[in-house]
C-alpha cells in the first residue's frame, strides 16, 4: 500500500471574482473548497488515476473535519491524527477580468510533542506499507528531523520512501537516505547551495546526492519537463506544449504518477512518462484543481523521452 504524509494540511477556499474593488464590495462569482497539502494532492491524484493510497497527516477542528470529509467523498482513504489546533485555511483568489491569481497561505496550528509521538507511533505500527511519500512543509512545533525518522521507519519495513520537501527539512533528511527525492529546480539549487543554470549543472547536483545514498532524484523543471537520475542512468521527459491554467499541484501530480507507476511494476521509462503526463495534465486545470484521468491518458503517448 502507498501511504502519503502531510504534516501541515490545509482547507483551500478557491474564490473567483470579476475584479477586486478598492473600498467597495467585491462580489464572489464562484467558490469551491479543496482538501489541500502536498501529500494529500499525491493521494488525490493516485485515486484519480485508479490507484489506492492512504492519506496520513494531522488535522484539527471543524476545518479538519471538512478536509477529511472532502477526501472521503472523493474516494481517498484517510487515517488522520486529530490534534487540538485548528487546520489552516488558505485563500486562492482569482480575479477573472485580469486573469490574475492570488494565494494567501496561513501558517497553520502548532503541534504538541505528544501529538507528534502518537502520529509517529501510528506509522511505526503500519503493517502493509510498501511506499511512504512525505511531502511539504512541517507544522509548527515539529522538528526538522522528523522526516528523517519517518524514512528510517520506512526502511525497517523495506518500503520505498520518497521525500518532497524544501530547505532545512530536506537538508537534514538526505543523510537518512530516502529512496527518492523530488525537488524542483529551485529546491535542488538550494539543496546543493548554488544556482543550477544548465542541464549539466543539474546532473552534477544529482550525482552529489547519489553519493549520499539516494537512489533516485526526480527533478521537475516546469515547462522543460522532468529529469530522472540514478547512479548509472539519466532520462528526461517533456510533455507537448499545453495551455497552462495553473501550475499549483503539478509537482505533486508528478510524484503521484511516478510512485503509482513504480507500484504497478513499470520500468523507469513508464514511471517517468506517467509522472510527466500527470504533472502536465494538472497544469491544464484552473486554480488548485488537479489532473483528470482522461487528460493524463491522452497525454501519455505524446510524452517525449530522451536519455541523457
Amino acid at each position: 500500500m502507498i501511504y502519503t504524509v502531510t504534516l501541515n494540511p490545509a482547507l483551500d477556499r478557491a474564490v473567483t471574482v470579476d475584479r477586486l474593488l478598492e473600498d467597495d464590495t467585491t462580489r464572489v462569482q464562484a467558490e469551491k473548497h479543496y482538501a489541500a497539502g502536498k501529500g494529500i494532492d499525491v493521494s488525490r491524484v493516485i485515486t484519480e488515476l485508479g490507484g489506492k493510497s492512504v492519506a496520513l497527516g494531522l488535522v484539527g477542528g471543524y476545518d479538519g473535519l471538512q478536509l477529511e470529509g472532502l477526501l472521503i467523498n472523493a474516494g481517498v482513504m484517510t487515517s488522520f491524527k486529530r490534534i487540538s489546533g485548528e487546520t489552516r485555511t488558505n485563500i486562492i483568489l482569482r480575479e477573472a477580468s485580469r486573469n490574475r491569481q492570488y494565494v494567501i497561505s496561513a501558517a497553520g496550528p502548532e503541534v504538541g510533542s505528544a501529538e507528534i509521538a502518537e502520529f509517529y507511533r501510528g506509522i511505526v505500527e503500519i503493517q502493509d506499507m510498501e511506499y511512504l511519500v512525505m511531502s511539504g512543509s512541517l507544522a509548527r512545533g515539529v522538528s526538522h528531523n522528523l522526516y528523517g525518522q519517518l524514512i528510517l521507519a520506512a526502511r525497517k519495513k523495506n518500503a520505498f520512501s520518497l521525500l518532497d520537501a524544501d530547505g532545512r527539512a530536506m537538508q537534514e533528511s538526505i543523510g537518512f537516505q530516502p529512496t527518492c527525492i523530488k525537488p524542483n529546480i529551485h529546491e535542488l539549487s538550494r539543496l546543493v547551495g548554488r544556482e543550477l543554470e544548465t542541464e549539466s549543472d543539474i546532473l552534477d547536483a544529482c550525482e552529489r546526492i547519489h553519493r549520499e545514498g539516494v537512489t533516485y532524484v526526480l527533478v521537475s523543471r516546469g515547462k522543460d519537463g522532468l529529469i530522472l537520475s540514478t547512479e548509472t542512468w539519466r532520462l528526461k521527459a517533456k510533455a507537448p506544449a499545453v495551455e497552462t491554467e495553473s501550475a499549483v499541484g503539478a509537482g505533486d501530480s508528478a510524484v503521484a504518477g511516478f510512485v503509482l507507476g513504480h507500484s504497478r511494476g513499470g520500468d523507469l521509462t513508464d514511471c517517468l512518462r506517467l509522472s510527466c503526463a500527470a504533472g502536465a495534465a494538472t497544469a491544464m486545470t484552473p486554480g488548485t484543481e488537479l489532473c483528470h484521468r482522461e487528460t493524463v491518458e491522452a497525454l501519455l503517448p505524446r510524452i517525449e523521452l530522451e536519455e541523457i
